[in-house]
Parts: C-alpha cells; structure tokens; sequence
C-alpha cells in the first residue's frame, strides 16, 4: 500500500498530469461538502467519531455495522478533535424540525452533522477519490503510453459527477473500496503479489463486497506469464496470501486485543437476519415498475427463498467470471483482469436483493480503466454515472441532503427541508412507478441492468476475435473510427 501512495503521489508531480482538474475536482469537493449529508448513514458516522472522541472503542455501541477500516478513521477524527480542545457539538446537533420526516420515511434522521466535521470526514474520502485518479492515470498511461488518454481517464474519475456526489454530499465510505479494488488489480498485473494481498485485504475489511475476486484472483496470479515451474506459481499465491494475512492481522489487531471479534462480527452480519427489502440498481429493480411493485411484499414474506436464490445465482456467476478469467487472460492479462473484476462484482450487485447506488464506486474506477485502456465503452461509462445518480437524488428528493445547511445557515428552513422530504415521499406517481419517486427509480434500474449486458457483449465479442488480445483488437477499432 505504501508503495501505491508514494506512486501516487509522484505521478501527480510530473508532468502531464492534469492539474487543473484535480484543482476543479477539489474544489468542486470543498464547496459541496460542509453543508451536505446523507444524513441517515452520516448520523453513523456521527456516532462513531463521538464514540472516539469520548474514549469508546468501535464496536462498543450498536449501529456500526461494517468491518473496522472506516471505523477506524472516525474514530481517529474523533479523537484528535478531542485533543483539539473541541467539545461534543462539534460533530453536530439533533434538530427536532426533522423529527416527522424521520417518522413518516425511516429514511432520514434528527442528527444534523457540522459543517466543520462534514470538513473532515469528508476530506479523507477525497483523499481516497484524488489517489484513485492518479493511480488510473498511472496505469492507463502505463498501459497505453498515451498522455491524453491518461488524463482523459483521470478526469472522466475526478470529475465525475456521481463520484463527487457519493464523497461531497452523501459521504460513503465506498470510494475506499474502489480504491481497493483497482489497487489490487494493478499490483496483481504488476507482479506485485505481497502488496496486492494487502490491498485486497484492506477492500475486505473496508466492506467485505471485494471477497468475490478471489477465485479470479488466484487464477490471474497462477497463469501470469513468465513465472515458469509450477513451484514458482504456487510460490506467487503464497505470497498474496501472505501479504493478505499480515494486512488482516494488522488490521484486526486494535479489535482482537480489546475482544470485540465477536461483537465485530455481530454487528457485521446482523443485518443479514432482517427480512428482504428488494429493489435498487439491481435486477430486483424492476420492482420499481407499477406493475410488478407487489414483488416488494412478496419478498419480504417470502426472505429466506429470496436470500437462498440470489446467494446461489452471485455464486454461479462468481465462477463464470473465474472461467472468463482463466481464459482470456492468458491472451490478455490486464483485459482479462479487469474485465473479470468488473463482470463479477457488477453480477453481484445484479443479483442482490437490494443494491444502493453507491455500490458502483465498488467497480467504477476498474471500469474507468478498462474502457480508456481499450478504447470503447465510454457511452456505458456515461449511462453508469447518470443513471446511479438520478437514483441517489430521487430516493428522498434533492432537498433530502440540505440538513445542514438549513441548520446552520438561514438560506433555507429546517421545516422546509422536512416538509419537502415528506412531499417527495408520499407523492403519487406520474409515470409508470408505484410512487413519484419510482418513476425515476425505475429508468436508473433499468438503464444500468442494460447498459451493463452491454458492456458484456463488448466484452465478450472482443474475446472471440482472433489474432490479437482483446484490449489491442478494441483499441484498433477505437482508433480506426
């Protein structure tokens, strides 16, 4: 890991890294994000950084429900904020003008972060969003030897309006799990087995979606060209399970030495015993259809067949993606990889009962990658930043997100914001959903299940031409039109 930072960080201080985007991008990043929040998932954050600040450790209270990674940061804010000299109310308040918007949608809460904790918070996932463009800038031009293209692919991640989105307004950790996720892939492609099973690691224990590639993983590693006798690849798989064990251990040993494993796990999985909700951007999403909004009851009545059926068609296609893998990146390894990653976590998230927009910034920097290293996918690439955040905008409506700045300005009432949240909540629908709010739902769903079959066709008819890897075939036709 300390070796992708230090890369980073060197790419962005030659030239032609394009400068004025990451400044656009940043600024973008800083205007938004004191008087914005998710604040349902925000109030976790709240919690969490209040906890460190009071000397609590992570697991000590309910509601932390994901693996240490970002717990760790927060509570790492919480405490220098501490040292700091601040009190309590620097993290934020509970604004009882909510209060009957968080009964009527169980979607929205009374605690309103601070714009100078929104600051902080917020700063490290830029950290994260600005590291994740240098290093698809470094490996685009790694892979491609072209300047332009580079910084093409860097800003089509940095300025990304839904990535600015996740980071600035919502503020979700899963930028780190992109990160994680790219990093791996690279370090893997580079031979670097240690560091990409430290990498791969942190991703797990981030959020545990990067557990998936696995299998693609190992098979990558164990057909890398040039590694000669078996002894020799199997020498290769050691040392990624190498560098992920050490990353883990490192990672857990703050929790296992205060005994929270098992609580850990617990607030893990708790949510996995609740009955289903469906819907999102995944298949499930058709839901979102008038017609076919009565599958949300069935579901829910119906939990565990529902559970049972997606865990077994995301295993089915976990091992589809393996064989995709294992065959072409022998021809290609960096095609096949990424290619590969994308296509299982994207079918993961296909075949959930439930998939939050946010879970495309899980694969959204690979598929950054792998459409400006080949040369095609940029209409899909487009389809996947719109539609997800037509989808985030739409689940309570645009003013859901001005908590605090209607509790810390006068440039719009607290009531307001609750009366509106409510509005967009009940309102009937227009179009073809159950609801206002599905009449956008549904397009968002829809469009990202097809774009996605897309860009598996792209995929998939690059793979059976013959002569050259797939990523060369795409780039000449990129370049022949």
């Amino acid at each position: 890991m300390h070796g992708l930072w230090t890369g980073a960080v060197a790419a962005l201080r030659r030239s032609p890294v394009p400068k004025g985007v990451l400044a656009i991008g940043l600024l973008a990043r800083l205007v938004l994000a004191p008087y914005t929040s998710w604040n349902l998932d925000v109030a976790v954050w709240f919690h969490t950084s209040l906890a460190g600040f009071h000397g609590l450790q992570l697991y000590d209270r309910p509601g932390f429900s994901y693996p240490p990674v970002w717990g760790y940061f927060l509570q790492i804010l919480g405490s220098l904020i501490r040292l700091a000299g601040f009190g309590p109310n620097f993290f934020g308040v509970e604004n009882p003008a909510f209060s009957s918007a968080s009964s009527a949608t169980a979607d929205f809460t009374n605690f309103v972060t601070s714009p100078a904790f929104n600051l902080l918070f917020k700063g490290v996932l830029f950290g994260f969003d600005l590291v994740t463009a240098l290093l698809i800038y470094r490996f685009v031009m790694h892979v491609t030897g072209d300047p332009q293209r580079a910084s093409l692919g860097l800003t089509a991640w940095f300025l990304n309006p839904f990535v600015i989105y996740e980071s600035a307004v919502h503020g979700a950790l899963d930028t780190l799990v992109g990160f994680a996720v790219l990093s791996t892939i690279v370090l893997v492609v580079n031979g670097r087995q240690f560091w990409a099973g430290g990498a791969w690691a942190f991703g797990i224990l981030t959020k545990l979606s990067p557990v998936v590639l696995a299998p693609l993983l190992l098979i990558a590693i164990s057909v890398e060209p040039g590694l000669g006798s078996t002894r020799h690849r199997l020498g290769q798989i050691g040392l990624f399970a190498y560098g992920a064990g050490i990353a883990t251990v490192f990672i857990l040993a703050p929790v296992a030495v205060l005994g929270s494993i098992q609580t850990m796990y617990h607030n893990v999985f708790a949510r996995s015993v609740e009955p289903v909700t469906i819907g999102g951007l995944s298949l499930a999403g058709i839901r979102h259809l008038g017609p076919l909004s009565g599958l949300l009851i069935w579901a829910f009545d119906n939990t565990t067949v529902v559970i049972r059926a997606s865990f077994i068609a995301q295993a089915i296609a976990i091992l589809a993606w393996s064989g995709w893998t294992a065959v072409v990146v022998r021809r290609d390894p960096i095609f096949g990889l990424l290619s590969g990653s994308v296509g299982a976590l994207t079918s993961v998230e296909l075949l959930s009962p439930i998939a939050n927009p946010q879970y495309v910034l899980w694969w959204l920097p690979a598929l950054t990658v792998l459409v400006f290293v080949t040369g095609r996918g940029y209409w899909q690439l487009a389809l996947l930043t719109i539609a997800p955040l037509v989808f985030s905008l739409a689940i309570l409506g645009p003013a859901a997100t001005l908590g605090p700045l209607s509790t810390y300005t006068h440039v719009i009432s607290a009531q307001a914001v609750n009366d509106d949240v409510i509005n967009w909540y009940t309102a009937p629908r227009r179009l073809w959903g159950a609801t206002l709010a599905d009449d956008f739902f549904a397009p968002a769903s829809l469009v990202t299940i097809a774009t996605l079959f897309s860009l598996y066709s792209l995929w998939i008819r690059a793979a059976l031409r013959p002569a050259q890897p797939p990523s060369l075939v795409l780039r000449g036709d990129a370049n022949a039109g």
